[in-house]
């Protein structure tokens, strides 16, 4: 049931987007940009056992190639909130398991189909910032993100960047699993022409 809620939230998202992006026929400006704003995860498959939650910032810089193509970099951080019940794999009775805290760094490729609505592939490397705490045996794994969001312009060349990803990021317990999300941003952003 709750995997059939994220699902219809993710459908509606995507519509809503996409009628956003209708209604947002000027673009904006085709310059460098700069975006900054907060991330929200959803861990799914096994690492749902461990983490409920996650939550974070991020920085992004979009450069032009061309007018619809963009090369993107992205650093963030972001703290996923531990599940202390017994069906997380790493629950020991009476103590409190750590949060993670994680810092992806990530370069990527953006391409407009329409004026304002994107899509968009990153990869990198996430640094887990506290390996110690949670027993990680790697302090870094490869990450790729897959994602698609949208442009609403604000007066002076400003605008909002919704999007939403699916990342992955191998474990960094060495057992090739990966730990997966969806994550959500809104960001402000501004060009810096």
């Amino acid at each position: 049931m709750k995997i059939a809620y994220k699902k219809l939230f993710i459908l509606i998202a995507f519509i809503s987007f996409t009628y956003a992006a209708k209604a947002q026929y000027n673009a904006v400006p085709d310059t460098a940009r700069i975006t900054f704003g907060p991330d929200f995860s959803f861990p799914t498959g096994n690492f749902n056992n461990s983490y409920k939650y996650g939550i974070g910032a991020s920085v992004q810089l979009d450069v032009p190639i061309t007018p619809k193509f963009y090369v993107t970099g992205n650093v963030g951080y972001t703290m996923f909130s531990a599940s202390n019940s017994s069906s997380n794999p790493q629950y020991i009775v009476g103590v409190k398991t750590p949060n993670m805290s994680a810092a992806p760094l990530k370069l990527g490729l953006k391409f407009y189909l329409i004026r304002t609505f994107y899509i968009q592939g990153e990869a990198g490397e996430t640094l887990l910032l506290n390996r110690t705490a949670v027993y990680g045996i790697n302090g870094n794994a490869f990450t790729w993100a897959p994602q698609m969001g949208i442009l609403f312009k604000l007066p002076n060349h400003n605008f909002i960047d919704g999007g939403i990803r699916l990342q992955k990021t191998q474990s960094f317990y060495g057992d090739g699993n990966y730990n997966t999300f969806w994550g959500f941003r809104v960001a402000y952003g501004f060009n810096l022409k």
